[in-house]
C-alpha cells in the first residue's frame, strides 16, 4: 500500500487490490486496534475484562468495513451504445424529467436571478448544451424535447460505495456542492462521448469518513471505469437524454416504474442507444 499523486492535486492511498481506493486506513486502523487491545488484555491487563470485550468489538466493526468497502472486480458488457449503473443499489424510480431552471452564468442578469428556490442561486430555463451546469428539474407525463430520463438509485449498507462510469467518453464536469438551503451535498459528474452527454448526481450524507474523486475533468474514461470512492452515498440519479437512450425494458415494470430492482455498477445494463451504435 503506498501513495500517489490522485485527480485533483491530491495524494491519495493506492488501495489494496480487494479494497476501495482511500478505504485502505479506515480498514486497516480498527483491526490494528482491536489486535493491539486483544494484546493487551492477554499479557498485561484485561482492564477488569473490558479489554478482550473492546478488541472484539473493533475487529467486528473492521469486518464490517471490510464488507462494505470490497471493490471485487466486475465484468464489463462491451455491447456499443449501453449504459450501465453507476453504483450498486435498488432502483427507486425511473421517470421522464424536465429541466426547469439552471445555475446562472456570469452573464445572467440580476433580475432574472432566483434566490428563493433552494440550494443556491437559480434561472429559469434548461441549458442550452445537456448538463452544461447543475439544474433543477421536474417529472412530466409528455413528452418534450430536451427530457430526459432519471433513474434514481438506494444504496444499502452493505451495498459497495464505489462509483463507476456508466459509459467511455471524457469528463467535462466534476463538481463537488456543499450543503445549501435544504440540498444535500452533492458530488455531479457529466461524461460526454460522440456529442452526447449524461449526467451522475451523487448525494452525500454525514457523517462521511471519506470522499476520493478518482478521475477529474478532462481525463478520457472507459466504460466501468472508477470514478470515485464515497464513504456514505445513500442515492444517485443517473440521467440520460430521452431522444439518445432508452431505458432497459425491466426497469419499466411496475407503478411508476420503481420496482426495487437491484444493480450492480458496471454490469448491469440500465439503458440502450436509440442511435445504431455500431456505426
Amino acid at each position: 500500500m503506498g501513495r500517489r499523486r490522485g485527480p485533483l492535486g491530491r495524494s491519495v492511498t493506492t488501495r489494496m487490490a480487494w479494497l476501495a481506493e482511500g478505504s485502505s486506513a479506515m480498514v486497516v486502523t480498527p483491526i490494528a486496534s482491536g489486535s493491539l487491545v486483544l494484546l493487551i488484555s492477554a499479557f498485561i491487563d484485561p482492564l477488569f475484562g473490558l479489554g478482550p470485550l473492546l478488541g472484539v468489538l473493533l475487529l467486528c466493526a473492521a469486518s464490517w468495513l471490510l464488507l462494505r468497502f470490497r471493490d471485487p472486480p466486475r465484468k464489463i458488457p462491451q455491447d456499443a451504445g449501453l449504459l450501465v449503473a453507476p453504483i450498486d443499489g435498488r432502483v427507486l424510480h425511473l421517470r421522464r424529467e424536465r429541466a426547469t431552471h439552471r445555475r446562472p452564468g456570469s452573464d445572467a442578469a440580476s433580475a432574472d436571478i432566483f434566490e428563493d428556490l433552494g440550494g443556491g442561486s437559480w434561472i429559469e430555463g434548461a441549458c442550452t448544451i445537456p448538463f452544461d451546469t447543475e439544474q433543477r428539474f421536474t417529472a412530466v407525463d409528455d413528452e418534450c424535447e430536451g427530457d430526459v430520463w432519471c433513474l434514481r438509485l438506494t444504496v444499502g449498507a452493505l451495498d459497495l460505495q464505489v462509483h463507476r462510469a456508466p459509459m467511455a467518453g471524457t469528463v467535462v464536469a466534476g463538481e463537488h456542492r456543499r450543503v445549501a438551503d435544504g440540498w444535500p451535498e452533492r458530488l455531479r459528474w457529466v461524461i460526454e462521448s460522440a456529442g452526447r452527454r449524461i449526467e451522475v448526481v451523487a448525494h452525500l450524507t454525514r457523517p462521511r469518513f471519506a470522499l476520493t474523486p478518482l478521475t477529474s475533468p478532462g481525463e478520457p474514461v472507459r466504460r466501468g471505469q472508477r470514478l470515485a470512492f464515497m464513504s456514505t452515498t445513500p442515492t444517485l440519479e443517473l440521467r440520460v437524454p430521452a431522444a439518445e437512450w432508452c431505458p432497459e425494458i425491466t426497469l419499466m415494470q411496475g407503478a411508476n416504474q420503481a420496482n426495487g430492482q437491484e444493480v450492480h455498477a458496471g454490469a448491469t445494463v440500465v439503458f440502450h442507444p436509440l442511435w445504431d451504435a455500431e456505426e
